[in-house]
């Protein structure tokens, strides 16, 4: 069986054009459309690579590259990652003929997917998380750096050290992601909005009066993960809770690894269990 890959552009409500792929089974034969919204600094081509095995499995694929990622145009803030979500879902509810929708998001990307899911009046049948995380917490990100600075400096604070200690602490939580002052993975600085972006870390709150209440949920997440550790020390019980606040029918499934799965056993472990949970 044979796969094609489409890709274009839909315009936002903004102006703005958002650049989507969706790879679709050649043939009547697929189980549904995994929509897919991708990572902060990342792009479509990290969905595909990271769901290829869920597409040879019998899924389709739809992706997209947020604003001031790829050729999307428009500069990128938190707030964009909302909006594109939302209309990106909205443009496959149109495009899919009528075939089940599931979803699979990670860290950041669970909550512009939760936002746009309220928002369209639950269309998902099922949705996975990985390692998802549901509000934006300053107080607690600044606390585990300073945490990170005074034992780099064995307790002493050095404000002429404080931008290369961020950056080795941003190297610490993603491994493997380019980042420096000009960007953050695949995004630019020049294609950011700062000041609405800092805008929108301090003030936004897009999960506040969001509930998931009819579609079930599955929820993967790293005990060792050291992004979720900056929210809940133990990544147990306090973590679940607040995933239950927003989506009530969520089945959680803890796994021995980091942010990124990168052990084989855990990726192959998430990815069954993934299938098996959507049936």
């Amino acid at each position: 069986m044979g796969f094609s890959c489409k890709n274009g552009f839909f315009e936002t409500k903004q102006g703005h054009f958002v650049q989507w792929v969706h790879i679709q089974r050649e043939g009547t034969d697929s189980k549904g459309v995994i929509f897919a919204p991708p990572l902060v600094g990342g792009a479509f081509s990290h969905e595909i690579k990271n769901m290829r095995k869920l597409i040879r499995s019998g899924y389709d694929l739809f992706s997209f590259n947020y604003a001031g990622h790829g050729k999307s145009s428009g500069k990128f803030r938190l707030k964009s990652t909302l909006d594109n979500t939302a209309e990106a879902l909205e443009f496959l509810i149109r495009r899919s003929n009528g075939k089940p929708l599931y979803a699979v998001a990670s860290c950041y990307s669970a909550i512009p997917l939760i936002h746009a899911a309220h928002r369209k009046n639950e269309p998902l049948k099922k949705i996975a998380l990985i390692n998802a995380i549901c509000h934006i917490n300053p107080k607690a990100v600044i606390n585990a750096f300073l945490s990170y600075h005074r034992n780099a400096l064995d307790g002493r604070l050095s404000v002429t050290q404080m931008n290369e200690n961020f950056r080795l602490y941003m190297a610490f939580l993603f491994p493997g992601i380019n980042i420096s002052r000009h960007f953050f993975g695949a995004l630019l600085r020049r294609r950011t909005d700062v000041i609405k972006t800092l805008w929108d870390v301090l003030t936004m709150n897009p999960l506040a009066s969001v509930r998931i209440e009819r579609t079930p949920v599955l929820g993967l997440y790293g005990k060792q993960d050291r992004v979720l550790r900056m929210y809940d020390g133990d990544v147990g019980v306090n973590y679940e809770r607040q995933i239950l606040e927003k989506c009530p029918r969520t089945t959680f499934r803890p796994l021995h690894c980091d942010h990124f799965i990168s052990s084989r056993k855990s990726r192959e472990l998430a990815r069954n269990t993934i299938l098996a949970f959507f049936g």
